[in-house]
């Protein structure tokens, strides 16, 4: 009975450990995205400054 507690609880703590991975992943990748759309935005907002005087 204890070996499959130990198991349960073991998964459990696999499924979290990924879990909190995926979500530093997806995190870190948002930031990268608002980032790179920031960037683009002022670029553009140049650019069309730019072409408009």
């Amino acid at each position: 009975m204890s070996t499959i507690l130990t198991q349960i609880l073991r998964s459990g703590f696999i499924i979290d450990s990924s879990l909190r991975r995926r979500t530093h992943l997806v995190q870190s990748l948002s930031v990268a995205f608002l980032y790179w759309f920031y960037v683009f935005s002022l670029f553009f907002t140049l650019i069309l400054t730019i072409i408009i005087s």
